[in-house]
């Protein structure tokens, strides 16, 4: 009798030990698939800023990843804009290699410089990543970046996971930012 309950509380344990595999966790590389900033500690009313309107600015060569370690976050954007898109940004327009304004001309590669990114085969090339500490409670986070500084800066929140699918928002005294992101 006792060897047949045995038997059949043996899978009871394969399969409790399988359920905690499952569990989400926040480590590894993520695509953010939308976002909105608002003003204001809460992420309600009109975003000032959303992914739509920042690819509108940057054109759909923009990619934000965040990566999570055990105990940082790299928040990294990559974008490409070609010539044209450079000097319309400037409200120029692209002759030759300069972007020509009313108030003069400016090379393009310079444009592309001034703005840290690297210029080649007509298109510039831009990038930039911010590291910060997190720590996680339960379905609260908090990011603190420049930490142990007088400049450190503290975002609090909140995160989800389902399906490979990480909903977050993050909030300061002046600004909220709702997430979405996948893997």
């Amino acid at each position: 009798m006792n060897s047949r309950l045995i038997l059949l509380a043996l899978p009871l344990v394969f399969f409790a030990c399988e359920a905690d595999a499952d569990d989400p966790t926040l480590v590894g590389s993520w695509t953010v698939t939308a976002f909105d900033e608002y003003s204001g500690a809460t992420c309600t009313g009109t975003p000032e800023w959303t992914l739509d309107s920042t690819k509108a600015i940057f054109g759909d060569a923009m990619t934000l990843t965040v990566e999570f370690t055990e105990d940082q976050v790299t928040m990294s954007s990559d974008l490409s804009l070609s010539a044209d898109a450079l000097c319309a940004m400037m409200g120029a327009t692209l002759e030759g290699d300069s972007c020509i304004a009313t108030q003069g001309n400016v090379a393009v590669d310079a444009v592309c410089t001034m703005m840290e990114g690297t210029y080649a085969n007509s298109t510039c090339s831009l990038g930039d990543s911010e590291t910060s500490s997190y720590t996680t409670v339960d379905d609260a986070i908090t990011m603190t970046q420049f930490a142990g500084t007088d400049s450190a800066e503290v975002q609090t929140g909140t995160w989800s996971i389902s399906a490979d699918v990480l909903t977050m928002s993050l909030a300061t005294d002046s600004s909220c930012t709702s997430m979405t992101l996948s893997k």
